[in-house]
């Protein structure tokens, strides 16, 4: 059973119309064009369907995943976001998109916390599979650092400058949020290991104050910042899962094309994100180094991260008007 004559023709004409349309300015194409473009595009949906599911015709179905591409690119090309329309992706375009590709988060953050524990526990039973992730000297000068408080005076963790160990851990996780994403492209393995590699730094640090008696003191100043971070970096890590699972599996489609498609997500995944990152860095700065109380800071993080719980939940199920 093949495709009936009839569908060729289309095809043909959609690949006559979309190399006469690309090849012209916006000005220039007529409005039936763009018209007939549209049903055509409609057609091309129809026919692959019946080629993914009752036509075996691996060829002919190449033909139409890239036509649909090309015509969905046309047809849907967009002029440059106004303001308005950026911050309303913002306040729902991209905790829907989050929604959407909630099981790449997931995975993302089960990655990353696993590796944490793994490093929490590595500290405590002194194993050497953390020196991956964390250099031996850079363990024992963390050490020291916990064991010079004193009582009734500020841990070191909060003097000299009041987040010097944040700022560090908070410019380390904007860039394995981008680099999570970026490494993507090596099939997702390389967001595998920043994910893995970063998560047991993390869990290791904890361990190296926990066991110092310091607990409180480092997820105080971590977590009022730290925990926006760490969704960026899961949504990072999210995106770069993407782009690698478009790699491994393009279904029907070109590889190429596909890659192309779910790359557009999994940016937009990214850029979402940077206001979090803003936000995060604010709160570095203003909230880390107050004259608060350990008790305070961390009641200050659970109450910002169920807000943005909530925006994520929210925007992610309002009516857009």
């Amino acid at each position: 059973m093949s495709m009936p004559e009839s569908a060729t023709k289309r095809w043909e004409e959609t690949e006559n119309l979309l190399n006469r349309i690309e090849n012209h300015t916006a000005e220039s194409i007529k409005p039936a064009d763009v018209l007939r473009l549209g049903e055509l595009y409609t057609e091309l949906i129809s026919d692959l369907n019946k080629l993914t599911v009752a036509i075996d015709d691996p060829p002919a179905r190449a033909r139409v995943n890239r036509l649909a591409l090309r015509a969905y690119g046309t047809i849907y090309q967009k002029k440059p976001m106004t303001f308005g329309e950026l911050v309303n992706f913002f306040i729902f375009g991209f905790p829907r998109l989050v929604r959407r590709r909630i099981h790449f988060v997931i995975a993302s953050a089960l990655l990353f916390i696993t590796a944490a524990l793994v490093g929490y526990l590595c500290i405590h039973e002194k194993s050497r599979l953390v020196d991956l992730a964390v250099p031996p000297v850079e363990q024992q000068r963390l050490k020291s650092l916990a064991m010079a408080a004193r009582p009734n005076e500020p841990h070191p963790l909060a003097r000299e400058g009041n987040f010097g160990l944040s700022s560090s851990i908070m410019v380390n996780n904007i860039r394995v949020s981008i680099l999570a994403f970026a490494t993507g492209i090596f099939l997702g393995i390389g967001t595998i290991i920043i994910l893995i590699k970063n998560g047991l730094m993390l869990g290791a640090m904890a361990a190296l104050y926990t066991d110092a008696g310091y607990a409180r003191y480092f997820w105080s100043l971590i977590l009022p910042h730290g925990g926006i971070e760490l969704i960026c970096i899961f949504i990072g890590g999210a995106a770069g899962f993407i782009v690698g699972y478009s790699l491994i599996n393009p279904g029907s489609y070109r590889r190429k094309d596909w890659v192309v498609k779910e790359g557009h997500d999994a940016v937009k995944l990214v850029i979402g994100s940077i206001p979090l990152l803003v936000l995060a860095a604010l709160i570095e700065a203003y909230i880390t180094p107050a004259f608060l109380s350990p008790d305070h800071k961390l009641g200050l993080s659970a109450i910002f991260f169920l807000l943005l719980v909530a925006w994520l939940t929210a925007g992610a199920h309002a009516d857009q008007s």
